[in-house]
């Protein structure tokens, strides 16, 4: 009887020890990463307005500069940029020295007045009646358009959809190649979103306050939203 028990006991033993090696055993898994896009058409567009003036006085080139951007403030008012979306991105006042007729110096400098206004236009349409007007009301400096998107949750949900996507044919495709069965997820994590990119397209220096001309044609395009996943399945 007791030779029974015993026997009972390491068989018990054994089968206990059998069942802690395949607990313990590391799962298996295997982690992909999927990629996915979403094109958006931009509906915002910011730009920068500016005006430089110059004069042997420093109060009359601030004074010029102050009345040639209230018109370009207006300007942009008319072209449908509210005073909310306004905003002074630079001022500077400054002196460069004058030269004779010889090249040396005369003593005397030049009060250079540089005024730049950011503005925000929620109309990329009206985005070539906004530059010809700031050109006809004075700015001799346009520079840094950039399309942008006011809502990209649609098309962060779009690219998402594609990553996830992406993510499963990609772990169809190894685990046919390894000779794997893919089991559950395991986990699933979002990496971080890529936001429409600015697109500039510089304007240059104009002339400013001349006739009035065609206003420059524009272009917005389309911008990409692009997301990423990582998915880790069971492999068996």
């Amino acid at each position: 009887m007791r030779r029974l028990i015993l026997s009972i006991l390491v068989l018990s033993a054994v089968v206990l020890s059998g069942c802690s090696a395949v607990a313990g055993a590391p799962q298996r898994t295997l982690a992909v990463t999927g990629n996915g896009t979403a094109r958006v058409t931009p509906d915002v567009v910011t730009v920068t307005l500016g005006i430089q003036t110059r004069h042997d006085d420093v109060e009359q080139a601030v004074a010029q500069n102050n009345a040639v951007a209230a018109r370009i403030m207006e300007a942009a008012r008319s072209s449908g940029v509210s005073d909310a979306d306004m905003r002074t991105a630079y001022f500077s006042v400054y002196t460069q020295p004058r030269y004779d007729e010889f090249g040396s110096p005369t003593g005397e400098v030049s009060y250079f007045v540089d005024n730049s206004l950011e503005v925000r236009l929620r109309d990329v349409t009206k985005l070539s009646d906004l530059l010809q007007n700031a050109v006809n009301a004075g700015a001799n400096s346009i520079y840094g358009v950039n399309f942008s998107v006011a809502d990209t949750q649609a098309a962060q949900d779009e690219a998402r959809v594609g990553a996830i996507s992406d993510a499963q044919a990609r772990a169809d495709e190894l685990a046919g190649l390894a000779g794997v069965t893919l089991g559950p997820i395991q986990s699933i994590s979002t990496g971080a979103y890529s936001f429409p990119q600015p697109y500039y397209q510089g304007y240059g220096m104009g002339g400013g306050g001349g006739e009035a001309a065609a206003a420059p044609p524009t272009v917005p395009g389309t911008l990409e939203v692009a997301a990423q996943v990582t998915i880790v399945y069971e492999v068996r």
